[in-house]
């Protein structure tokens, strides 16, 4: 009944996960910079505990790409290890594979592990995706782009990156200013200082009006940077400003230590859970274990005690055979009793187990306690009993009491 009840509740408590619906939350509170927000929607997903294998691990690959938000990058794999050890048992088609590896390259390739960030890469172009979602096509086209840039091979690098603008542009325009730094980094090298600040400018605009507040740091930082190498020291102060200014508004490092804090606490709380999970099941076995010990004892005991009762029923019929026969010829002799309780258990009128039932009768004994002590049945105390009263002439135990007391 126990397990039903359980059953029935969790049944009420599951979640029903949108995945998608889930995933475009958190994407627009992590561009917001709410990534506490998407933290604890995902971490209260993950404590409810009614989710699928599959929702988990999606909650997971969220939860990871949220930490990327933020640069937390050991976090972000770490997670990413946990969602990967759930997805290896979907079907090879589910598209979280797939979105695992494309996450796994940018989380390499942000924290500058550019071989790990290849092998992923490489990984991908040999699977071949179907279901490959375009701007990841088009962030994996960037990384290509960076690394052309790296050994100073500037026409593939820009090559790739127009390849990634055009597709950032027809999927989500908020997203440009990723690809316009990395454009605005290629024509530093260039030597294209106004190809860079016309970048720089479209960044920013993009960034205010999509309320991008990391795309605008991005590109200020990058900025800034640049000028610094050209040896434009003034423009590179006026926007060391504007960065230092931007990332007191970011407040990046305060928020990791919140997150941190947050994943900490829910941690705890989910060990505490399974180790009062642990002792209750410890409880519940233990209770099993009494149960099914009690159920054994009694069954023993029970077929002991029918067989004992057996036994008992075949003395009790000779007995009542011999009281049948005794009370034939007594009550033909109409012999007048005496009054007094004496004179009662010395009647030859009464077989000796009768002479025991008055004497038990007359100290107060139920007929329960009549039948443990002279191990009969109730039934069969019952029986004398009325035997008792047909040979004294009494209606009942009331009747009896009275001619004992007339001693």
């Amino acid at each position: 009944m126990t397990i039903l009840l359980v059953v029935f509740v969790s049944f009420l408590n599951a979640q029903n996960l949108n995945i998608n619906s889930l995933e475009k939350e958190i994407i627009k509170y992590n561009r917001e910079g709410k990534h506490t927000l998407s933290q604890k929607k995902l971490s209260d997903l993950l404590f409810s505990g009614n989710l699928t294998k599959e929702e988990e691990a999606n909650v997971l690959f969220f939860m990871a790409s949220t930490y990327r938000g933020v640069s937390d990058y050991a976090m972000c794999i770490d997670y990413l290890n946990k969602s990967a050890a759930i997805a290896k048992d979907l079907s090879k088609d589910n598209v979280l594979r797939m979105k695992l590896d494309y996450e796994y390259a940018f989380v390499y390739f942000d924290n500058k592990e550019y071989q790990k960030s290849k092998k992923m890469m490489d990984n991908i172009a040999a699977r071949h995706y179907s279901t490959i979602i375009p701007e990841d096509h088009a962030y994996i086209l960037m990384q290509e782009g960076y690394l052309f840039l790296m050994n100073k091979d500037y026409s593939n690098a820009e090559k790739k990156y127009n390849e990634a603008l055009q597709i950032i542009k027809s999927e989500n325009s908020c997203n440009l200013p990723i690809v316009y730094v990395k454009l605005m980094e290629l024509y530093h090298f260039k030597k294209q200082i106004q190809k860079v600040e016309s970048l720089y400018a479209e960044s920013v605009k993009i960034s205010k009006s999509c309320g991008i507040l990391k795309y605008e740091t991005y590109a200020a930082s990058e900025m800034e940077k640049i000028y610094k190498e050209n040896n434009l020291l003034g423009k590179a102060y006026s926007v060391g400003i504007r960065v230092d200014s931007l990332r007191k508004l970011e407040d990046l490092d305060n928020r990791v230590s919140e997150m941190h804090i947050i994943d900490k606490k829910y941690l705890e709380k989910k060990e505490s859970l399974e180790d009062e999970s642990v002792f209750w099941e410890q409880i519940c076995a233990v209770l099993i274990a009494v149960i099914l010990l009690l159920i054994i004892a009694y069954s023993f005991f029970k077929s002991r005690n029918l067989k004992i009762e057996k036994m008992k029923m075949k003395e009790e019929i000779e007995q009542i055979k011999e009281d049948l026969n005794s009370y034939s010829q007594k009550t033909n002799l109409g012999v007048k009793f005496e009054s007094t309780k004496s004179s009662i258990l010395n009647s030859d009128q009464l077989t000796e187990r009768q002479k025991e039932l008055v004497q038990l009768m007359a100290e107060g004994f139920s007929n329960k306690e009549i039948a443990d002590k002279l191990f009969i049945t109730e039934s069969t105390v019952k029986y004398h009993i009325k035997n008792i009263y047909s040979i004294l002439n009494l209606k009942d135990r009331k009747d009896l009491f009275k001619k004992i007391s007339n001693i």
